[in-house]
């Protein structure tokens, strides 16, 4: 019966500390000059260089620049057939084809009601997520309508830290690290307290990876099991996931690994 015992014991330890990392396969790796990777696929890798953002395909290579608004703040490429850039210093958003040429340009300093964006992303039926620091709400616009709806009371206790979006939920992480959802339709839901971060990336499944001091983890929600990602990388910048591939970004190089996620 010990002996039973001890070996269960030793099979679930070994099966407990086997599922603490993740092993990942390095694919491939890009050199570039670059300030800041937004993503890195098998189609495309868009790139930040000064006021310039890039679209480098295996074919071409396309820019697009603005140099009256300056700072490009952030760039949301979930729609590859419509890329979100927001430039925070001048209120706008600007909407680019899949060539990078600019179809809508949006200043919430010019809307009937103004608001002042403070976080916005991608939403489905021609909808941007946004967050108004003025009324500290969360809301949609619609470009084809030029029409604004709150659907969120405002968010006075904790400011945004971390956002991002599909077409269906606005994710933030705010300054207790909570990770909240909120749908198309306003509703609010808790989904984790995560630990320190310097990023963070939600996945599909609404588990995320989290970058701490060099280090790489998976915090699967669900079974409250934290993995670390093994990678040949002592420092790096930053990282992007998508489709079980895992960009890592140094300062001059993009390293693509092979991911299977539990």
């Amino acid at each position: 019966m010990k002996f039973n015992l001890f070996l269960f014991t030793f099979q679930f330890t070994t099966a407990l500390f086997s599922q603490e990392s993740i092993k990942t396969k390095k694919t491939d790796s890009l050199n570039l000059d670059f300030d800041v990777v937004y993503a890195y696929n098998s189609d495309a890798i868009y790139y930040k260089k000064s006021t310039s953002l890039f679209k480098s395909t295996k074919q071409k290579e396309f820019e697009y620049n603005n140099f009256s608004l300056g700072k490009i703040e952030m760039v949301n490429t979930y729609n590859p057939l419509q890329t979100l850039l927001f430039y925070r210093n001048f209120n706008t958003i600007v909407l680019l084809d899949n060539q990078l040429s600019e179809t809508y340009k949006l200043n919430g300093n010019h809307l009937e009601q103004p608001i002042n964006f403070e976080a916005v992303g991608q939403a489905g039926q021609n909808q941007i997520w946004f967050f108004d620091s003025f009324s500290q709400k969360i809301g949609l616009y619609h470009f084809n309508t030029n029409t604004i709806k709150f659907i969120s009371t405002p968010l006075l206790s904790n400011r945004i830290k971390y956002y991002q979006s599909n077409y269906n939920y606005f994710y933030w992480v705010d300054n207790n690290n909570d990770i909240n959802k909120i749908s198309v339709f306003g509703k609010i839901s808790f989904l984790d307290r995560a630990s320190d971060f310097d990023f963070i990336q939600l996945t599909d499944k609404e588990n995320y990876i989290y970058k701490k001091e060099n280090k790489l983890y998976y915090k699967d929600i669900v079974s409250e099991l934290t993995y670390e990602i093994i990678i040949s990388q002592n420092s790096f910048d930053n990282f992007y996931y998508k489709n079980g591939i895992l960009s890592i970004f140094t300062t001059d190089k993009v390293i693509n690994y092979k991911i299977q996620l539990p």
